[in-house]
């Protein structure tokens, strides 16, 4: 990366970005060029290096924006809103489709270990932090469970009402892998094609018995996951 007055034009354009406020604007990459003294192609060469760090992202239109710091998201059960609020954001949920009904895909009854002809409500939710998509949410809870869990209650914490009916999880299973995004993805997390995701399942179980199957899709670059760990040893006898 070139030098310019000792420093690289990364660092510099880094200093610049990590200066602003969220959504603020770099200048663009011709004022950018003229004030570092070099080629506009190794400024967009220091602004892609920044995009991949997650600092900021280049907006067709609009220009290169400063992110906000990603969400530290410990992986354990636990309110999505809740863990938004603790990083000083306004948690918000869109219900993209509700309903009610025995179809579902196979792995869903299995995980919640229900038969065929039971019920399930199924929500389809996105998740956003201050007007921000943060998560592209699907989840099935068994109807029997949460007979109240209509529409405008799925716009609120899942995990408050299950506490409000005693069944709030006690146990559960995350899997976490990472992806490209689809094109839904795309359209509804305001992502690039080339922006990872990572995608989550989730069983949650109340004292044994299962409470919700949830799959969640993350923007890589606006997440930093964090897994508590323990572990027990077994101590050999004296």
């Amino acid at each position: 990366m070139a030098e310019t007055g000792g420093a690289t034009v990364l660092e510099r354009v880094r200093a610049l970005a990590t200066e602003l406020a969220p959504g603020e604007l770099l200048p663009s990459e011709r004022t950018l060029a003229a004030e570092l003294g070099v080629a506009r192609m190794t400024v967009r060469g220091a602004i892609d290096v920044l995009e991949r760090e997650g600092l900021v992202r280049t907006r067709r239109g609009v220009g290169t924006e400063r992110l906000p710091p990603p969400v530290r998201l410990p992986v354990r059960l636990r309110s999505f809103a809740s863990a938004v609020r603790e990083h000083g954001l306004r948690p918000e949920t869109r219900v993209l489709s509700y309903a009610r009904g025995t179809e579902r895909p196979a792995e869903v009854s299995a995980q919640l270990q229900l038969d065929d002809g039971a019920e399930t409500v199924h929500l389809r939710r996105l998740r956003l932090g201050d007007d921000r998509p943060l998560a592209l949410e699907d989840a099935w809870l068994p109807t029997m469970l949460v007979p109240q869990l209509d529409r405008e209650a799925a716009e609120g914490s899942l995990y408050e009402l299950l506490e409000s009916l005693e069944l709030l999880p006690t146990e559960g299973v995350e899997v976490v892998t990472a992806a490209l995004p689809n094109a839904e993805e795309i359209a509804m997390l305001g992502i690039a094609a080339t922006y990872p995701v990572l995608r989550l399942t989730r069983t949650a179980l109340s004292h044994g018995v299962p409470v919700e199957y949830s799959r969640v899709t993350f923007p890589a670059d606006r997440y930093e996951l964090t897994f508590p760990l323990v572990e027990r040893l077994s101590l050999p006898q004296s």
